[in-house]
């Protein structure tokens, strides 16, 4: 069991190791579950709900392909970002 200190404004530092397995860096959502005995800290992975609104402008007529190659353009374009931050 890993453990860590509370700051006098309440936050707390997850240690590196779990950072790391879990892939949480800075602006990384977790969960917080109250249960019976304490509190469950969780990763909040992303949905395709947060890729709404990633592409600049939708055109009618797009072929399926074409949202799609878009779309993963902004998928790579976001994780490289969020890369770079870690």
């Amino acid at each position: 069991m890993k453990t860590s200190r509370l700051t006098v404004k309440g936050q707390v530092t997850l240690p590196q190791e779990l950072r790391r397995r879990f892939s949480l860096g800075p602006g990384s959502q977790v969960a917080l579950e109250e249960e019976a005995d304490g509190i469950k800290v969780r990763p909040v992975r992303e949905t395709i709900l947060n890729w709404a609104g990633s592409l600049r402008s939708l055109q009618a007529g797009l072929s399926d392909a074409e949202i799609r190659r878009r779309v993963k353009k902004a998928v790579a374009a976001r994780t490289a970002r969020k890369l770079a931050h870690d």
